[in-house]
């Protein structure tokens, strides 16, 4: 039987006290208590959200979700991993500053914060999977030692996959530095000379010194490079551009299989609730101007990650006529990190959809 994916319909305009209400009612309905016994820790897989971002899921609906996870006894922490980029992301000091300036604290959530991968990204557990492309991945130590985790997601475009939704949030999100570089690996950008300013911006934030300055224009190593998209994000020329062809296919099943270790690992012991809100073409780690894609539509919940990112396609479609990441990027085939997370296990993209009022 197809699982079943929970929809509680609201907008970020809509008084708090309702959608908290219906997030609630929502977790309880998708049976997440299921994922939860009392004593466990629990990670609350979040994103804290770029600086200069302020599209990004806020605090106030993360905060219902910890308190259903402490009615069962269990104790929860709010996390995300560090980045590879040069940011005020890449190390644990600066990311939590950040985490608490955007409204991610003890006072709001009801519950600790805590960077899952350490200080520099090398906090990290390898968990078999035995997929086509890994043996084994590298994720976060600290989601990876939780008794239990819920994944809570926001729904954007991305520059690199299409689609940064549930299976991203897993699958990059939870990975360590190590993990996060056998995934961006596959996808190099490449130099418009005729574009580039030789302005030094990709020189001084590329994290792996894989940019040299020649006589007309920057120019990227390609066996330096780890593939991160830094120099995309801060070309302001327009200069830079990745070479998409298969790459973001190769990216997509990267990143599936990276969530798979993790559902693997936890088993019966993970569940999803995802946002369709304040949806951007770009991830929430871009520091950019909220122009959203497509009106609020709510969150869907439930056990299956590719079932849930399918009702996000299927939702967004509805809604607009067009699906998210076909608005974002349609030159990128962001189904790929669906049918290629079917193949694997990860889950089902058949599901069916039941609606939940506060």
């Amino acid at each position: 039987m197809p699982n079943k994916v929970f929809f509680f319909r609201f907008t970020s305009t809509d008084p708090d006290k309702k959608v908290s209400a219906g997030l609630r009612k929502l977790f309880e309905i998708a049976d997440l208590y299921a994922c939860l016994k009392a004593g466990d820790i629990t990670a609350v897989k979040v994103h804290f959200g770029e600086k200069g971002n302020t599209s990004f899921l806020p605090a106030k609906y993360v905060a219902p979700i910890v308190e259903c996870i402490k009615k069962t006894g269990a104790k929860a922490f709010v996390t995300d991993t560090n980045v590879l980029y040069k940011s005020a992301r890449d190390n644990a000091v600066d990311h939590l500053q950040l985490a608490f300036g955007h409204g991610f604290r003890l006072q709001t959530l009801g519950a600790p914060v805590i960077i899952a991968d350490g200080i520099s990204g090398h906090n990290e557990v390898a968990i078999r999977i035995d997929a086509p492309l890994n043996s084994s991945v590298n994720l976060a130590a600290e989601i990876v030692k939780a008794d239990s985790v819920i994944v809570v997601s926001h729904a954007t475009g991305h520059m690199g996959t299409g689609l940064a939704a549930t299976i991203k949030n897993m699958g990059m999100g939870m990975s360590s530095r190590r993990g996060k570089l056998a995934q961006h690996s596959v996808s190099k950008p490449v130099i418009n000379a005729k574009k580039c300013t030789r302005c030094g911006a990709c020189l001084n934030w590329c994290p792996a010194d894989a940019i040299r300055m020649e006589d007309t224009s920057a120019v990227i190593d390609e066996p330096t490079c780890i593939g991160c998209g830094e120099c995309l994000t801060v070309c302001r020329f327009g200069a830079v551009r990745f070479q998409w062809n298969s790459s973001n296919l190769r990216l997509q099943h990267q990143i599936a299989e990276h969530a798979l270790g993790i559902v693997r690992q936890k088993q019966e012991k993970i569940g999803f609730m995802t946002f369709m809100i304040n949806m951007t073409k770009n991830c929430d780690c871009m520091a950019q101007k909220p122009e959203y894609l497509i009106e609020d539509i709510g969150v869907v919940a439930g056990r299956d990650p590719v079932a849930i990112d399918q009702a996000v396609y299927d939702l967004t479609r509805d809604s607009r006529g067009d699906n998210l990441p076909a608005l974002a990027y349609p030159d990128i085939d962001a189904a790929e990190q669906l049918i290629y997370g079917e193949k694997i296990g990860l889950g089902s993209r058949k599901y069916i959809l039941e609606e939940i009022k506060a």
